[in-house]
């Protein structure tokens, strides 16, 4: 058994294991490897002269109230079915660890995966904010006056983004992305047909990222708030349910979380792990864009 990192003639078979592992179809398993691989970001596990195993780890920032540490968000965590109960996984990030020299974040996939990370070291460490909007909230929601338009959704750039999600977001356990971060997953998100606007209104700009799923529309980020998120729904005439995920900060600076909460529906939900990072205990972690 070797670890070490991908290389290019490696990724038909580091296609198969994601294939296998997560279902993707090979469109989108092109699109991935053609934006977002790099010889530098993943490690697999080798046996029997072929990889079995991957992990990728994405350079972002954390910033904490001492200033902003280096991170690597762990994604695409996998192992070949016929080679788990190996400890691969944990090789491999045990490997990234060490390598990169960084803490290491990542989502569970599922409940059960939280208690496989804890015996690995990571902890959780981070919220975030979630609720589902009705078609009948949307439709009662007070929105522009007819012949009065109050919102402008307009083409949002990588520059852009990055200016107003730092500025919004910027805060104790937010997790900072760089421009080309920002890029891939504007170019992703657009890929799945999701959409991504740069909202003008009353002399404020703000941000919302969006896709439609299966008689959903999925909110990944936004910085509107409440009520501007209701009227910009309205005024895009959504008439399905709306999932929205929101920085718990974001939400409690709004007051929609505490005796309001139940209410406007908001549910505080355990979000984002890290391991090798001991002075950061709580935090508000906004991981959505990946």
């Amino acid at each position: 058994m070797e670890i070490r990192f991908a290389t290019k003639e490696m990724i038909p078979q580091i296609k198969e294991i994601w294939h296998r592992c997560f279902g993707d179809e090979e469109d989108y398993m092109e699109f991935y490897f053609t934006h977002r691989f790099t010889e530098e970001n993943m490690l697999v596990c080798m046996e029997d002269k072929k990889p079995v195993a991957m992990t990728t780890f994405l350079k972002a920032y954390l910033v904490t109230g001492e200033g902003e540490i280096p991170v690597h968000y762990a994604y695409a965590v996998a192992t070949l079915p016929e080679y788990r109960d190996r400890g691969y996984a944990k090789i491999l990030l045990e490997k990234g660890k060490q390598h990169f020299q960084t803490p290491i974040v990542l989502e569970p996939a599922s409940e059960s995966l939280i208690y496989y990370y804890e015996k690995l070291g990571f902890r959780m460490a981070f919220c975030v904010a979630e609720r589902t909007i009705l078609p009948d909230e949307i439709a009662e929601a007070k929105g522009e006056e007819k012949g009065q338009q109050e919102y402008w959704l307009l083409t949002v750039t990588p520059d852009e983004y990055v200016q107003l999600r730092d500025a919004y977001f910027m805060g104790n356990g937010y997790i900072r992305w760089d421009k080309d971060a920002i890029t891939y997953a504007l170019l992703e998100n657009d890929y799945a047909d999701g959409y991504a606007y740069k909202v003008q209104h009353h002399g404020r700009e703000n941000l919302l990222l969006f896709r439609e799923e299966e008689n959903a529309i999925e909110v990944l980020e936004t910085t509107l708030s409440e009520q501007d998120l209701l009227a910009v729904l309205k005024r895009l005439r959504i008439k399905v349910p709306v999932r929205v995920r929101k920085s718990l900060a974001a939400v409690e600076r709004e007051e929609r979380v505490g005796n309001d909460k139940k209410e406007q529906g908001y549910q505080k939900e355990d979000f984002g792990m890290i391991t090798g990072c001991d002075e950061v205990k709580n935090g508000y972690l906004n991981l959505t864009l990946e």
